[in-house]
């Protein structure tokens, strides 16, 4: 006998998509940004020198790790939110099966401690180095150069791109907050089969005589 297993409440599923496409925005805005960081940090050669003016430099050995660190992990859920939002739209992988729901479980818990991991990176490395690409433009940004507005971009992208990942995985956590709660509703609506016991001994009837 077939029996349907009750699928959760749909504003769930509306709130995941919701949070998902969220997640794909914010994701993405941070791996532009740090895209266009770079290209300022590649692109100051030709930068005209005026009357009073010190021409723009960067340490001999820039400390790229936090730019790339979070520039690295905040494509990598870009591509991963893409791909889980497309697959989302299949029958198949929005059945609440139980094996299912745990996979997404830990993928979204996989994306959280990279989030984390890449904010705790980002904020340690950038204070510890003064030759750091966010540091050292930010401490360059009101120094009278031709590449004051160079240094204030790449500091203002720096800050913007830290409090939207910083969004990313918080939105990231309300996910996996809702892929808990699908899963526990799951478990507590999936019906009873009857038990069957084989050792039980059935009754027999009298034996009808061939005539």
């Amino acid at each position: 006998m077939h029996t349907e297993i009750p699928s959760p409440p749909h504003w769930l599923s509306s709130l995941r998509s919701f949070l998902r496409l969220l997640i794909i925005v914010l994701s993405g805005s941070v791996t532009g940004m740090l895209v266009h960081t770079m290209q300022i940090y590649r692109g100051n050669i030709s930068l005209d020198l005026r009357k009073g003016e010190l021409p723009m430099t960067w340490p001999a050995r820039t400390n790229l790790a936090p730019t790339l660190v979070l520039f690295f992990i905040a494509a990598a859920n870009f591509i991963a939110s893409v791909a889980i939002l497309s697959l989302s739209f299949k029958r198949s992988f929005r059945r609440p099966i139980r094996s299912r729901d745990a996979y997404r479980i830990i993928a979204g818990s996989f994306g959280v401690i990279l989030w984390a991991t890449a904010l705790v990176v980002f904020t340690l490395l950038d204070k510890a180095s003064k030759a750091s690409l966010g540091h050292y433009a930010c401490s360059n940004r009101n120094i009278m150069s031709n590449g004051r507005f160079q240094y204030r971009a790449v500091c203002s992208e720096q800050g913007m791109a830290f409090y939207l990942a910083a969004g990313a995985a918080s939105a990231e956590i309300v996910t996996l907050l809702t892929l808990a709660i699908s899963a526990i509703q799951a478990h507590k609506n999936k019906p009873n089969l009857p038990i069957i016991n084989f050792n039980e001994k059935l009754p027999i009837g009298p034996k009808e005589e061939c005539p």
